[in-house]
C-alpha cells in the first residue's frame, strides 16, 4: 500500500525581531504560530532607560494576524520583561514590539488588512466575514487614524478624496473618510468625520 506524502509550503511570516518556535493547526481550523522575541532590551516604564529584558516573561498573548490559506491566524508570544535597578522601586516593564500595539488584539498589519476590507463594505459585513467583533473593528479603525493630522507628514494636497463608509446596513449611518494622495503615490487618511459637512 502506497504511503501518502503530505505536501508542505513555507510562507515568510514577515514580522521583525522574532523567532518562530512552532506552529499548530487547532481542531477548529485556526492556525497558531508561537514566536519568541529576539529583542534584548526594554525601555523602563518610569525613567525611560533601556534595560536588559532578562527578568522572565509576561503572560502569553494571542494576536490576530493575516489569514493563511483561509485560516484564522494567531501569533502567540510571551513578551519578555526587564527590571530597572536604577529606579528606587526597581519596577519591571513588559516588552512591546514594533509590530503590535499594547492591549491590541491584532497585529498592526492585520489592522491595516481590516481597513482594506471596509472598502465597499460595512463594519457588520467585515465583522461577519472575518469573525471579528464589531467593536474590535472600530478600535482597529481608530488605531489606524490619528486624532489630529500631522501636517508635517502631508506633502501634497492636490488630490483629496471624500468617501462615505456605511457603519451598518439598512440605516443612514455613514462616516466620511477624508484622504490625500501623496507624492510617493500612497494615500494618507486625514480624518474620519460623522458627515461631509464638518470641517477638519
Amino acid at each position: 500500500m502506497a504511503t501518502q506524502i503530505q505536501a508542505t509550503i513555507e510562507i515568510p511570516l514577515d514580522i521583525p525581531d522574532v523567532e518562530v518556535l512552532r506552529t499548530e493547526i487547532h481542531p477548529d481550523g485556526k492556525l497558531l504560530i508561537w514566536v519568541e522575541s529576539q529583542v534584548e532590551s526594554v525601555r523602563c516604564g518610569l525613567c525611560g532607560r533601556e534595560v536588559r529584558a532578562t527578568f522572565g516573561h509576561g503572560q502569553e498573548i494571542q494576536l490576530r494576524h493575516l489569514p493563511v490559506l483561509g485560516m484564522e491566524t494567531y501569533i502567540c508570544m510571551r513578551p519578555r520583561r526587564g527590571r530597572c535597578v536604577e529606579c528606587e522601586t526597581e519596577p519591571t516593564t513588559t516588552q512591546v514590539l514594533a509590530w503590535y500595539d499594547q492591549r491590541s488584539p491584532h497585529t498592526k498589519v492585520y489592522d491595516r488588512y481590516l481597513l482594506k476590507q471596509l472598502v465597499n463594505s460595512t463594519i457588520e459585513d467585515v465583522s461577519l466575514s472575518e469573525n471579528v467583533g464589531y467593536d474590535a473593528i472600530v478600535s482597529a479603525l481608530n488605531r489606524q487614524i490619528d486624532a489630529k493630522v500631522d501636517w508635517e507628514q502631508v506633502d501634497d494636497l492636490s488630490t483629496v478624496g471624500i468617501d462615505e463608509v456605511a457603519m451598518s446596513k439598512g440605516r443612514k449611518n455613514y462616516a466620511a473618510i477624508i484622504t490625500a494622495r501623496q507624492k510617493d503615490g500612497k494615500v494618507r487618511i486625514l480624518a474620519v468625520l460623522p458627515d461631509r459637512k464638518k470641517r477638519l
